[in-house]
């Protein structure tokens, strides 16, 4: 005889296997995101919308330059290649572990929705990092660490920042999670949101209107997952308060 636990967890699978295959299939096209944008510009041209985001907010990023530290740029990147990865990675698995179903649906669709939404901009409207574009702003972490720079273009050509898919996926991690009881992953959310605006402003990638672009497509995508994905429960984890 099947025991409760088994039964939660076979019960679990069922419900989120397609949203697991909704991940995967995203990250397989992220792979392939350099190859697909090259085909797509050779049918429909090359859309340059760098100047159109720059006359939007023509100064405000320098702000963020007008100090440059070693160790804050060494602090920043790290922040942007490993805090970015883990809030998403670790929201998964915290929910997985903890068979929270609708939780784990909801953030599956929100990563999924927010890459898809992102995507035809990313591939028809073309906005440069600060960085290569901006008078007086330095691309820190392409100058300053040539290996992640390479790795980076591998998938991304550098011409993607509208909107920020790094604000946009880390919000989405927190909005997830800001109405459970998981204490001390929350924390380290906490941190890693404006940890993570900073950085993508500081080190010269984004502009201020794709960070706000970003915050307003994860809040889109949670509105529309807590549509589809609903509840009859109000959704809180009593088990959980020391993660």
């Amino acid at each position: 005889m099947m025991t409760e636990a088994r039964q939660t967890k076979r019960q679990f699978i069922k419900e989120g296997r397609i949203y697991v295959l909704l991940l995967f299939l995203v990250l397989a096209i992220s792979m392939k995101q350099v190859s697909i944008q090259q085909k797509i510009v050779a049918i429909f041209g090359y859309h340059d919308a760098t100047a159109l985001i720059s006359a939007l907010n023509p100064d405000f990023t320098l702000i963020f330059q007008k100090g440059i530290y070693s160790a804050l740029t060494y602090l920043m990147t790290f922040t942007y290649v490993l805090i970015y990865p883990c809030a998403l990675i670790f929201t998964i698995l915290i929910l997985f572990h903890y068979r929270e179903t609708v939780l784990f649906k909801r953030v599956a669709l929100m990563f999924a929705l927010n890459y898809l939404i992102a995507f035809p901009f990313f591939m028809l409207f073309h906005v440069s990092t600060t960085g290569a574009t901006l008078p007086g702003v330095e691309p820190l972490i392409y100058e300053q660490f040539p290996r992640i720079c390479t790795a980076i273009t591998t998938v991304d050509p550098l011409d993607n920042c509208f909107p920020s898919l790094h604000v946009a996926m880390v919000f989405s991690a927190f909005l997830i999670m800001c109405g459970t009881n998981y204490r001390r992953y929350k924390i380290f959310l906490y941190f890693a949101v404006p940890a993570t605006v900073f950085a993508v402003l500081y080190l010269g990638i984004h502009w201020s209107v794709d960070v706000f672009a970003g915050i307003m497509l994860a809040i889109f995508t949670y509105y529309l997952a807590k549509s589809f994905c609903a509840s009859s429960q109000t959704i809180v984890s009593g088990t959980s308060g020391t993660i």
